[in-house]
């Protein structure tokens, strides 16, 4: 991309870079090299060492052994500061800003100017202030109010203000993770815009991504770890998405099947939403999922679609519509209606709304079926792992240790099955998934597309939502497309194109 720029010596050199964490090798022998004015992509599955190898980067951890050099200097980082100092900042998946905070309190925060003299230098000169702000938003030629709070912003001026306040610290490396996470397409183009200008100027990116797609689009080279070991470093122009993922997985990811021969046609329609509506979130929506049908609602976040899955969980009251379940109407008015009514429900955020995180994966996995778990008021525990036991081998769990070691240890994707697990446990009729891949590697996501087939092969009815095109292309029979609330068309999976299902989530008609 920057190729003029990236001749020449290593801008970083993270040389033989080794670290344990109670005994257990978690990098051995790792090296990157970073290039001034070039994309790094920093590839792994969740567990490959990618966050500890940039926390030793960051001063956040102390290597065990090895040697970072900056500039052809070497350089030690003992905490954060240590490394903003050198240059170097992080723009992690979590953005660390203050919501209820003005864009310019945000870019000046701990040097906002004071007025001279008393009682001036008690009071903030907030003309200055603004006027401080403005110019370090032209940096980047942004027309972003300075005025206005954070959490008003889009997600995607969120992080720019982010990348403002690292290149006003001067930085020279700017560490980027998962900042796509939760961007439409266009805001994707937009924040790659903004790297590419980044990189006209000499700026050094590290970009980490589970969404392999946007490589291509904006990496010079890739890194890639297995296993807390490097594999490869290799330039994007020699390798293929297929070669890729491999290296990273150490095997090959067979590519999804175009067509999926279970469901829809005559089956029972299991989950029927009539006119559903909701104020200010979604509005008179229908929709059918068939026993044995995976029926994917693709839309940009924000479109109202996670609203309408919490009201169907009874999470959130519609103000108007029904829903039924096996052609009866159900009053779910909370979500233990909804589970008596025989609906799963797998939420975006699984660790806030749906694990308990210090539990083991035991107790999380049979959270939804305790009732159904106890004899004559006494509840049987050796059942209990029986059961858990049976869904860690059938869903492929993986964890350092026994079914007691506490969820929090498990990766993103090895989580995301145990949410799955609790509900087969439940035994629901109705599967519903928000963004059922959000920070998952792409080896367990390939599992969980596996699984998400079988279950609909048995007979479940899945509903899932998504805002990545590839993964509703990937596994859905059928496609809705919603729009500020209302849905806007319907496709068969083989007869449509990600164009067709990109204006349908523009509000265009087709």
């Amino acid at each position: 991309m920057m190729a003029n720029q990236m001749n020449g010596a290593p801008l970083l050199e993270m040389r033989h870079i080794h670290k344990s964490f109670f005994g257990v090798k978690v990098l051995d022998d790792v090296s990157l090299s970073l290039r001034k004015g070039e994309v790094l992509a920093l590839l792994g599955e969740n567990g490959a060492g990618k966050s500890t190898l940039i926390k030793i980067l960051n001063g956040d951890y102390t290597m065990d052994s090895g040697e970072i050099y900056l500039g052809g200097q070497h350089v030690q980082f003992h905490e954060p500061r240590d490394a903003e100092a050198h240059g170097i900042r992080m723009i992690y998946q979590e953005l660390h800003y203050a919501p209820d905070l003005s864009v310019t309190e945000n870019l000046l925060l701990n040097e906002l100017p004071h007025g001279r003299g008393f009682p001036g230098r008690y009071a903030i000169d907030w003309r200055r202030a603004r006027e401080m702000a403005l110019a370090r938003l032209k940096l980047l030629d942004l027309a972003i109010e300075p005025d206005v709070h954070m959490r008003d912003l889009p997600v995607v001026e969120r992080q720019i203000v982010e990348i403002v306040k690292a290149l006003s610290a001067e930085a020279q490396i700017i560490v980027m993770d998962e900042p796509t996470a939760a961007l439409t397409p266009p805001e994707v183009e937009m924040l790659f815009g903004i790297i590419r200008n980044l990189c006209a100027q000499g700026v050094a990116i590290i970009y980490i991504s589970h969404r392999l797609d946007e490589i291509f689009d904006i990496a010079d080279r890739v890194t890639i770890l297995r296993d807390g070991q490097h594999v490869a470093t290799q330039a994007v122009a020699e390798v293929t998405m297929a070669s890729v993922v491999e290296l990273m997985v150490g095997r090959e990811i067979e590519a999804r099947r175009k067509t999926i021969e279970v469901g829809g046609g005559a089956a029972q329609v299991v989950l029927e939403v009539q006119n559903l509506t909701r104020q200010g979130a979604y509005e008179d929506v229908s929709l059918k999922v068939h026993a044995g049908e995976i029926v994917g609602v693709f839309g940009l976040i924000g479109s109202g679609q996670l609203s309408l899955t919490r009201s169907i969980f009874g999470a959130e009251r519609p103000d108007a519509g029904s829903i039924l379940v096996d052609g009866s109407a159900c009053t779910i008015r909370h979500p233990q209606d909804a589970r008596n009514a025989g609906i799963g429900f797998v939420p975006v955020d699984r660790k806030v709304q749906s694990l308990i995180m210090g539990q083991s994966v035991r107790k999380n996995v049979t959270l939804s079926n305790w009732g159904r778990l106890a004899r004559m008021g006494f509840f049987q525990q050796g059942v209990e792992k029986q059961h858990t036991q049976h869904w860690i081998d059938s869903l492929g769990i993986r964890m350092a240790g026994d079914m007691e070691v506490p969820i929090r240890f498990l990766s993103g994707g090895n989580q995301q099955k145990s949410v799955l697990a609790r509900w087969l446990e439940a035994n629901v009729r109705v599967l519903i998934l928000n963004e059922p891949t959000w920070g998952v590697d792409v080896g367990a996501r390939s599992d969980i597309y596996d699984q998400l087939e079988a279950l609909a092969q048995s007979g479940l009815a899945i509903l899932l939502v998504s805002s990545d095109i590839q993964e509703i292309l990937s596994v859905c029979q059928r496609i809705l497309t919603i729009y500020r609330g209302r849905i806007t068309a319907e496709f068969l999976r083989d007869q449509v194109t990600k164009d067709q299902l990109l204006a349908g989530a523009a509000g265009e008609t087709l």
